[in-house]
């Protein structure tokens, strides 16, 4: 199956797991949305690297790649035999997709922040980022452009070691462009000390890669 073009079901749980922004138990895709990922689905999207599976109980969650994947499908096209149902998703997926683009918004952003913590997000917005805070993006930026190459995800522990400063506060403003996503790392095991420290929270998340795409 590795290799061959995803399926409407397998397609459904990476957009479900988007939407979650979280981890979710097999159960709740079962019951709750109405998907029945079977065993040798769920272990082809392992294989290919987009979720990670959690035994007893069950539990699928998307990796980075896995975010990427899901975020193209917001401009993808009607899977085969994807039904009257999925149609219509993909019709509001595309409509969302061009909302987020219209209004600058990462989809990163949208689906894993919470809407207090984005209220309160958005009405600091409001006023214009003093200029410290658009020279901290541009360091940024730059320390990017030598650090990974255009889209790669580069830990953010070493945009800190190379910029020795604060970069929260931009970090959390260019969350909101549209070619800059900051995510959480799914596998946590794989974190070291340096890379909690160097992690920006947003909203109710410690994010702790970023990509940025030319």
């Amino acid at each position: 199956m590795a290799g061959a073009e995803l399926s409407s079901v397998q397609r459904f749980v990476l957009i479900t797991l988007m939407i979650k922004g979280s981890a979710v138990p097999n159960t709740y895709l079962r019951n709750t949305a109405g998907i029945s990922l079977s065993r040798p689905h769920r272990d082809d999207l392992r294989d290919r690297g987009f979720i990670t599976v959690t035994e007893k109980p069950l539990v699928v969650e998307l990796t980075e790649k896995g975010w990427g994947q899901a975020i193209e499908e917001l401009s993808g096209s009607v899977p085969p035999r994807a039904g009257a149902a999925g149609g219509a998703l993909y019709i509001a997926l595309g409509f969302l997709r061009g909302l987020l683009d219209h209004l600058e918004v990462a989809p990163s952003e949208l689906f894993t922040l919470r809407f207090a913590a984005r209220d309160a997000t958005l009405t600091q917005a409001q006023a214009e980022p003093p200029t410290s805070q658009l020279d901290v993006a541009s360091a940024i930026r730059e320390a990017y452009g030598t650090l990974a190459q255009s889209g790669e995800l580069l830990p953010l522990s070493q945009l800190r070691t190379a910029l020795k400063d604060q970069i929260d506060a931009a970090l959390i403003r260019m969350n909101r462009e549209p070619d800059v996503q900051i995510i959480p790392n799914s596998q946590q095991g794989d974190l070291t000390a340096e890379d909690r420290a160097a992690a920006v929270r947003i909203g109710n998340q410690d994010r702790h890669l970023i990509s940025i795409t030319s």
